[in-house]
Formats: structure tokens, sequence, C-alpha cells
């Protein structure tokens, strides 16, 4: 979740986010009151056919003087000819004088006869109900009897049935080009946000990259400075140590004095082992790979803290570490990780425990070294710090051993971590190694 910057304002990233959501709803709402709009332009179109052919019929009827023999003669075919029309599928006038006659054109089985006066949508078709009325203004000739019983006016109900396929063909045609225009202009909004985040993303890196050049090349000139004053420092102190080695060989005057100069020359030893230490890990840490065997490289390290081992009552349990033969490492980088776990097991193993040490198969393809031993374990406080430089719970340690381990981890394109063990114990792991 992005946060805001510290003056309350959000970050450009969020902005830029809800300005274009902003923009979607909009062109969404455009395009729904469009779709709408010629919906309803698309009906009016067909309704205002049946309303012209309603028109059409009630003008020719009403043309006439009155509704006499001629008029009902000639209507019949008017409305044939009106019911050519596109999208008619029937026209019927009924007229209301209660003799009940209706005159057809086109299917009447499409007709319904008792709609009130109106639109009405059935199904496929759109019938409009119309009604007028015309005076009946008889010609004074003639015979006199043929006239009598026709009445003062003549009302008229005009029915025309309409196709609604067609316009239903063109609503859908309209909601699918609506759709597609929607969907594209989704799609280059989505193309605008992205360019966008790229955008910002590609800003702040930049900003990112910048600000870690000049804390890499800080630490780099600290790194510089730090390990020539340990150079300079354990110059001085070889000095110091040589002249009281000196003293301590040729014997002081006082056991006192003789105590205090074997106590200055231990100081000096861990002060130098410290100082080596510390270049170890300032120094730039480059994998000069070769096929290495970890099985002799591990029995050599065993020989090397077998009075270590012996001391603590401890035995060393090697598993599968001739599978494979060899694996692509620099000898000397991991000669020291190996020592700098196995140190760091014999300082928190119990008397009596085993330390184990194997090689397995990994769930990445690779090969996963393992150092197990039974002791505490780490804390919940320093379990994220561990490979810090500086932390440590060894006692006499100098919390520079696992930082160094990480660093060649590091170089070699391993992965290395802490896991606690099953029940009691801790287990250090490096996975990513590749058989040789």
């Amino acid at each position: 979740m992005q946060k805001p910057s510290p003056q309350g304002v959000p970050q450009p990233r969020i902005v830029g986010l809800a300005f274009l959501g902003v923009l979607w709803l909009m062109f969404a709402t455009w395009q729904r009151s469009e779709h709408i709009h010629q919906c309803e332009l698309i009906q009016d179109s067909l309704a205002s056919q049946a309303e012209t052919l309603s028109s059409a019929v009630t003008s020719g009827v009403q043309s006439h003087r009155w509704f006499g023999p001629f008029v009902q003669q000639q209507l019949p075919t008017t409305l044939e000819v009106l019911a050519r029309s596109n999208n008619v599928l029937a026209i019927a006038v009924i007229v209301n004088d209660g003799s009940g006659e209706v005159f057809f054109a086109g299917d009447r089985e499409r007709v319904d006869l008792v709609l009130p006066v109106g639109e009405h949508a059935r199904g496929d078709t759109l019938q409009v109900v119309s009604s007028f009325s015309m005076r009946n203004n008889p010609p004074l000739h003639g015979d006199v009897a043929d006239f009598v019983g026709v009445p003062a006016s003549v009302d008229f109900h005009c029915v025309v049935v309409l196709d609604r396929t067609g316009m239903k063909a063109q609503i859908y045609r309209e909601a699918r080009n609506r759709l597609l225009i929607f969907a594209l202009g989704t799609l280059l909004l989505i193309a605008a946000g992205a360019a966008w985040q790229f955008t910002v993303r590609l800003t702040q890196a930049e900003g990112a990259t910048r600000v870690l050049q000049a804390e890499t090349r800080h630490l780099r000139e600290l790194g510089q400075a730090a390990a020539g004053l340990a150079h300079e420092t354990r110059n001085p102190l070889g000095l110091i140590r040589g002249w009281t080695q000196r003293l301590v060989k040729s014997g002081l005057p006082t056991d006192v004095q003789q105590e205090q100069a074997e106590a200055v020359l231990e100081e000096c030893d861990r002060v130098t082992a410290r100082i080596n230490q510390f270049l170890a890990f300032a120094r730039q840490a480059e994998a000069n790979l070769e096929s290495v065997a970890v099985d002799k490289l591990v029995a050599d390290l065993q020989s090397l803290l077998q009075s270590d081992l012996l001391t603590n009552n401890l035995e060393l349990e090697t598993l599968r570490l001739d599978q494979p033969p060899a694996i692509w490492a620099d000898r000397d980088q991991l000669r020291q990780v190996l020592f700098n776990l196995l140190q760091n097991a014999i300082a928190f193993a119990p008397q009596g425990s085993t330390i184990t040490i194997s090689l397995n198969h990994s769930k990445r393809g690779s090969f996963r070294l393992e150092v197990a031993d039974q002791g505490p374990g780490a804390t919940e406080e320093i379990v994220d710090s561990l490979f810090e430089p500086y932390v440590t719970r060894r006692p006499g340690g100098t919390g520079l051993g696992l930082s160094i381990v990480r660093r060649i981890a590091i170089a070699h394109g391993w992965d290395v971590d802490y896991e606690p063990g099953q029940g009691i114990g801790s287990v250090f792991w490096i996975d990513g190694i590749r058989s040789a």
C-alpha cells in the first residue's frame, strides 16, 4: 500500500491512478448514455414510421366528403399500397359505426383489434393504434332515400403493425459497437496507466539508484578508510608484541611483571585476530570457482577442530558429503565458511551432543549444505539480524563470522539462512550449490 509523503500529499502514483480511474468512470458513463440515446432514436424511428402510415390513412379517408361507397371501395387498395412499405406487417382500419366493419391489408393474424390507442410492443411486432373521425357531408343531388340513416360523423381506429426484428438487430449492432468502443477506450486508459506507472517507477528507481550509488560510494570509501586504519593499527601492534615478547623471553624482575607482560601478549594476539577478521569481512569476496571435494575439505577441518571437539566431548557426524563427488566453489572461501559455521556450532552445542554436517538435494535442483547442532538455538530477538555485522551471542565472538559467511555465499550466488532444528538446536544452511 502506498503511503502519503511526509507533507501528507499522496504520492504521484496514487494521484495518477485516481485520475485515470475518474476518466474511466466518465468514459463509461458517457458511452452508456450514448447507447441509451441511440436506442431511443432507433425506437423513435420505428414509431415515427407507424405515425406516418397512420397519418396517411387518416388523410386519405378525411380527404373525402363522406364515408360513402367510393371511399369504402378505394380504402383496401390504399391499405395494400401502404402495407408494401418496409417493416410493415399489416394495416387495419376499424369503423366504429356499430357495423363492426374492418378493412385489412397484410397479415391479418398479426393485428390485435382490441388494443387501446397508443404504442404496444408485442414480441417482434410494434402495434400503433390511433383514432380519427370524419364528418359525413353527402352530396345534395341524387335520390334522398339513398342518404337516409347516414350518420353525421364516423369514428375510426387505425392499427399499424410493424416488424421490430430489424430494430432489434440495429440495437444489437449499436450495443456491440458501443462495447467495442468501450473496450478499446479501456485498453487505451490501461495503456496510459501502465505508461504512467512505468514513468513513475522509472523516476523513483532512478532516484533510488542515485541514492544507493551515493551510499555505496560512501560505504566503499568508509570501508577503505577502515581497512587502512586496521592496517595502520596492526603495524604498531606487531611492534608492541615483538618488544613484549622479547621482555617475556628475557625474563622480568618479578612474577607480577612477567604475568602482565604475558597478558599484553595475549591481548595483542586477540586484537590482531579481530583485525584479521575485520579485514576478511571488508575485503571484496571474489570467488575463483574450481572443483572441490566437500568430504575431503570437511575431513581436513575435522582434524583442525579435533581438539575443540574433544574438549567439549562433541562428535562431528557427516552425511552424504560425497554425493556429488565435487561441487563448484572457491576452495579457500568454502573452507572459511565451513570453519565459521563449525566454530559457531561448537560454541553452542551442549556437552556430549552431536554436530551434523550434510549435503542433500534441494527443491531448486541444486544441493543444500546444512550444519546442525543441538544447542539452544537463536532467540527471536536476533533471528532477523544473525547475519548482520557485530551481532553475536557467542562468548568472545566478534559478530563477523556469519557476516563473512553471507558475503561469501552471495559471491557464489548461493542462498544462506538459519532455521530452528527439529525440536531443539540450530540449522544453518546454504542452498543453490552446483555440482561439478
